[in-house]
């Protein structure tokens, strides 16, 4: 598919999904985790009558160029509390958007210390750490969040939005079903490949509540609903999708099970047998998933903390150990 670049604001690419729904994406990022891509859901005489946006997390200056262009916008969407989901949503509050947020990720756009605790951090990290990462990111907070349960359906004059949990990822984590548009968009479920054939790292499961088999469900519904309800698939972290390439599907189940071989291909080579007598310290030294020693020591601790929780999730599905 051919999807047009209409882009008129410098540091945006905007492409058209459908006509009034259009996938932003900012082209350099400040910092690896400050930004995500989202939909501008334009006024249409059938459906919303002001701007709708959907969890599109950029700069301030380009919020603001993008309300100049296509506001009033009405309300925004949310769909978990990682910090490339939050760090500047701050500035649609300020242009007069409704904040709307997930439950119990909601409390992360009001307060860092939420961020810092309700992600775990805090069993492993000083909270200077996360401090000095919200900064990197441009974190700011918001004044009001109107929290929902996932799975809730907005109704935005006629357009219809359901939110599909997608819990393997966070226990707020959401996509969303437009419904009429027949848009998914699975947001960081996994899929990053920002162009076909591009590697990413695939489905992101570095925290506590993160589970393996819960994503591989949420992988197969996210599959389901595109085939049978959907036109077009996008997401956070990549380009866009049409009707009935499987490819995303694919190459995130494929990324989870390329994981558990070099887990289970360490567990072999360190003769490893009982999983109740590993020490996960062994497993970081390897830098199996990312380049730590090659770190400053700010990053390194963030990326021990993440590899720690992808590493103690794969040994605990790994055939090898008892």
């Amino acid at each position: 598919m051919d999807n047009l670049d209409i882009s008129t604001i410098d540091g945006l690419r905007i492409l058209k999904v459908k006509d009034k729904v259009l996938l932003a994406h900012q082209i350099k990022p400040p910092y690896y985790f400050s930004c995500c891509d989202g939909l501008i859901l334009l006024p249409t005489n059938e459906g919303n009558q002001k701007t709708v946006i959907l969890d599109l997390n950029i700069e301030p200056y380009l919020i603001n160029q993008i309300n100049d262009l296509y506001g009033p916008i009405s309300d925004y969407i949310c769909t978990h509390g990682h910090m490339d989901h939050i760090a500047h949503v701050h500035q649609w509050e300020s242009i007069g958007a409704k904040i709307h947020a997930p439950i119990p990720d909601d409390t992360c756009l009001l307060d860092l210390h939420n961020f810092y605790e309700g992600f775990q951090f805090d069993e492993a990290l000083d909270f200077s750490i996360i401090e000095k990462f919200g900064e990197l990111n441009g974190y700011n907070t918001c004044k009001e969040i109107y929290p929902f349960k996932p799975g809730k359906s907005f109704l935005f004059d006629e357009l219809e939005i359901k939110t599909i949990p997608f819990l393997g990822h966070s226990k707020a984590h959401i996509g969303f079903l437009l419904v009429q548009e027949k848009i998914i968009h699975i947001s960081c479920l996994g899929f990053d490949q920002v162009k076909p054939g591009v590697d990413g790292f695939g489905p992101w499961y570095g925290f506590k509540e993160c589970s393996i088999d819960q994503y591989l469900k949420d992988i197969d519904l996210a599959q389901s609903i595109f085939l049978e309800q959907a036109e077009f698939l996008t997401s956070s972290h990549s380009y866009i999708i049409e009707n009935p390439d499987i490819t995303p599907f694919l190459y995130m189940r494929e990324k989870i099970e390329k994981n558990q071989n070099i887990i289970d291909q360490a567990i072999l080579t360190l003769k490893l047998e009982n999983k109740s007598k590993i020490s996960l310290e062994v497993f970081l030294d390897m830098d199996l998933f990312f380049p730590k020693k090659k770190m400053d020591k700010f990053r390194n601790e963030i990326y021990k903390y993440w590899e720690s929780g992808i590493i103690h999730k794969h040994i605990e599905r790994s055939k090898y150990l008892k």
